[in-house]
């Protein structure tokens, strides 16, 4: 399958759209619309309110699924409980559970709607574009160093690119454009969005390309290196004091310096604070490491900036074993639907999947609603439509 602009819309695949198809379309938009304008806990609920439509009306949730959301929903909700009996703010907590249930919402609204993967890569083709023209006029007219579009910050949507590319180089091989994605991504600023790409790239030549063209890709590779070098001279220039990193840590001085530098002073001032509160097992609860939350950490004044620092906060030892085994776990069957059914679609999440992991050791990305609405957005699609060929195969 290749991806190109149509001539003309096919209507009658989109008047194959009941009500709650239209109502995930509109709200996956709406959520990227609204994020730097602090609307997106609104949109939450509107999502969740469609959830319990889907659920009174026509929703049957299959076993295995049951199985598997019912450890989420007791992990979430022994968090917020946590939270709500050491801070006494169950009120602001709910705000975190939202936001988890809200992940899951959308898969199952996903999963039972009428979408499919190329309508819903077209959706998110058309937010690239406009959240694009909007960071260019945002560096241009507005003089922002480094804009981001409707997004609250340029790591969010450097982070938002990820999918978007692997799909794009994998399923599309639609490499120029991909090309020039990757370079929206540098120009961004988000280097651990840039750093997250270069994974892609690298599974992505890795599994598919050949050998001359393994030769080619070694050729062309610093040619990426470069683009992203000459985009973020400013970032690479502040790599320059990580000598200090040392230094800080014996004094425990977070701030100032390179963002590298204060994200490794400040997870140790996070972790000594998380242990001298005996918190290390249990956790501190629900958006303990949120920054506008009325319980936030006293060691710092920014996030963690490390989601795997992030779960061990909020949901101590035990909720990290669980959130390291759900990785795991997602990464394997998608790599095993990859392989069993030569699938370049479930290669591209697989890889999109895990570079959204590494990712995650420099980034706020497991609070990232704008990217994780539509990126299980996808992966309940891609499952519906396996699910839907071998139901016809068996008949």
């Amino acid at each position: 399958m290749k991806f190109k602009i149509p001539n003309s819309i096919n209507l009658k695949e989109f008047q194959q759209w009941d009500f709650f198809s239209v109502l995930i379309m509109i709200l996956l938009f709406l959520r990227v619309l609204v994020d730097r304008a602090g609307f997106g806990a609104v949109i939450g609920l509107a999502l969740l309110g469609c959830f319990l439509l889907l659920l009174v009306f026509k929703l049957r949730l299959p076993k295995y699924l049951l199985f598997f959301s019912s450890i989420f929903f007791l992990l979430i909700g022994y968090a917020f409980i946590n939270a709500a009996v050491i801070h006494g703010e169950p009120l602001y907590t709910i705000r975190g559970v939202i936001r988890y249930f809200s992940y899951f919402a959308m898969f199952i609204l996903a999963y039972y709607s009428k979408v499919s993967f190329k309508q819903i890569f077209l959706l998110y083709t058309i937010i690239v574009l406009i959240e694009s023209a909007l960071a260019f006029f945002q560096f241009l007219f507005m003089g922002m160093p480094r804009p981001s579009g409707t997004f609250i910050n340029s790591n969010h949507f450097s982070y938002f690119l990820v999918p978007y590319f692997s799909i794009l180089l994998i399923v599309y091989k639609r490499y120029l454009p991909a090309f020039f994605v990757f370079l929206l991504s540098a120009f961004l600023g988000g280097m651990g969005g840039v750093i997250s790409l270069l994974l892609v790239l690298f599974l992505f030549l890795s599994h598919y390309a050949r050998k001359w063209q393994k030769v080619i890709a070694i050729l062309i590779f610093p040619i990426f290196i470069a683009g992203a070098g000459l985009l973020m001279q400013n970032r690479v220039k502040e790599l320059t004091d990580v000598t200090a990193i040392s230094e800080r840590l014996a004094e425990n001085k977070a701030g100032g310096g390179s963002s590298l530098v204060w994200r490794i002073v400040t997870w140790k001032l996070m972790y000594d604070e998380l242990v001298e509160k005996d918190g290390l097992y249990t956790g501190m609860g629900l958006e303990y490491a949120s920054l506008i939350s009325p319980y936030f950490l006293e060691s710092s004044i920014r996030e963690p900036h490390n989601d795997y620092l992030r779960i061990l906060l909020e949901f101590g030892l035990f909720g990290f074993v669980l959130f390291l085994y759900g990785m795991y776990y997602g990464l394997f069957k998608l790599r095993k639907n990859a392989i069993e059914q030569s699938s370049s679609y479930y290669y591209a999440l697989y890889v999109a999947l895990a570079a959204i992991y590494l990712g995650m050791i420099v980034g706020n990305i497991v609070v990232l609603s704008t990217l994780w609405w539509l990126f299980l957005t996808i992966i309940a699609i891609m499952h519906k439509e396996e699910k839907q060929i071998k139901s016809k195969a068996f008949v």
